[in-house]
């Protein structure tokens, strides 16, 4: 793990952890903070959080999240905690949790999927995304000196770890829903309806390894540097819902097509790439046929599914994205950026600050000095090496303080 950003998460003594990721990782953050003399307490909020903190003891709530910042109150009355951890900071316990800890200076920390992944998770104290504390004034970071880069464990993330503690999240959720009446999930809570998206997801992977085997050789050779990279984000992200004026993505695919179709140069193509994770829930490909020949595109928009993003940004000559941290996988690849909600790296210097309508042939290009400053200081502030799903670095220390 590297240096500040732990040290902010470590500056506590007595820790109340909220609602996690799916999954042992609260319970391996609470066994790894005792393990270093500090005291902390998991809050279950459903049959999933109880079941992956079984060992352990807990405390349960089972109130309306508006009875929140009462039962925090009274709690706190009997266990002064001194920091707050939560995993996102837009779900609406969190947000309440946020808003109380705010008024009673109490540190609130909140845990979030990597900004420089895959080796990393993010952890900032009063938000993170656009919530972040992190200036945005490109002279904070020039100022900077320049930062040694840090030893970084290889560390590789499970998508069957994530899929299997995702499944018994979601049926231990199921199972003992009658005991959280009032417990309202942020997204769907069904494992059938999760299952069948899953099961879906998986032939359409297989499909589609056969049907866009030809599209990356297409890409990488004849339309090299000539296509203009649209990034797609889940369909329920909270980026999405708390950081921009979308309601959908599908807004945002309409918006940047009909502006490509008017302004980008006539011999470019779009590349619309879907997210990995929403291959079972969505499929937008009937609403780009129909926005193609609606705005007239004929053969010049091209939706992908798991192409590896590192080579659709090599290829790429600009990226558009709403607020996806795959614009910083751009900025990392040097490429023209513009970012259509709020992010905390739509920077000046950085991002193209004008009309989606002009970035089509605007003549600019990341100021990279900038951004190895930028880069440095959020790696430093709010990068912790780990990951969610596989051989985390908090079992390691337990495991070598048993030894």
């Amino acid at each position: 793990m590297h240096g500040n950003a732990l040290t902010v998460l470590l500056s506590g003594k007595k820790y109340l952890l909220l609602q996690g990721p799916m999954g042992p990782f609260f319970n391996d953050v609470a066994e790894w903070l005792e393990s270093l003399g500090r005291n902390a307490v998991n809050v279950v909020f459903n049959g999933g959080d109880r079941f992956y903190c079984r060992h352990r003891q807990y405390l349960a709530y089972y109130q309306t999240p508006k009875e929140f910042p009462g039962w925090l109150r009274d709690l706190h009355r009997q266990y002064d905690f001194d920091t707050i951890l939560c995993f996102g900071d837009c779900r609406l316990l969190h947000k309440e949790a946020k808003r109380w800890a705010k008024s009673k200076g109490i540190r609130f920390l909140a845990f979030e999927e990597g900004y420089l992944r895959p080796q990393f998770i993010t952890v900032e104290e009063g938000g993170v995304n656009a919530y972040s504390s992190l200036p945005r004034d490109p002279d904070f970071y020039r100022k900077l000196p320049d930062m040694p880069t840090p030893h970084v464990e290889n560390l590789k993330p499970s998508t069957m770890k994530r899929i299997g503690h995702a499944m018994w999240y979601y049926l231990m959720g199921w199972h003992y829903r009658h005991e959280f009446p009032r417990y309202r999930h942020h997204k769907s809570f069904s494992p059938w309806y999760e299952a069948r998206c899953w099961v879906r997801a998986y032939w359409r992977k297989q499909l589609y390894k056969v049907t866009q085997r030809k599209v990356l050789p297409r890409l990488m050779n004849e339309l090299d540097q000539r296509y203009y990279l649209a990034v797609l984000q889940v369909y329920n992200d909270s980026q999405i819902r708390n950081h921009s004026n979308y309601n959908d993505v599908r807004d945002y695919i309409n918006e940047v097509m009909y502006s490509f179709s008017r302004k980008a140069p006539k011999e470019s193509y779009l590349v619309i790439k879907h997210h990995p994770m929403d291959r079972g829930h969505r499929l937008y490909r009937p609403l780009i046929k129909r926005l193609s020949k609606e705005y007239g595109l004929d053969e010049r928009v091209i939706y992908v599914h798991d192409l590896p993003m590192p080579e659709l940004l090599r290829h790429a000559k600009a990226v558009v994205t709403i607020n996806s941290t795959a614009g910083i996988s751009a900025l990392i690849h040097n490429k023209p950026l513009k970012v259509m909600g709020n992010a905390l790296y739509d920077i000046k210097g950085l991002t193209y600050q004008g009309h989606l309508h002009q970035f089509w042939q605007a003549d600019f290009k990341p100021n990279m000095k900038l951004f190895k400053k930028f880069r440095g200081y959020l790696l430093v502030k709010t990068q912790v090496n780990a990951v969610y799903y596989g051989e985390m670095i908090f079992n390691k220390i337990k495991k070598d303080k048993k030894r």
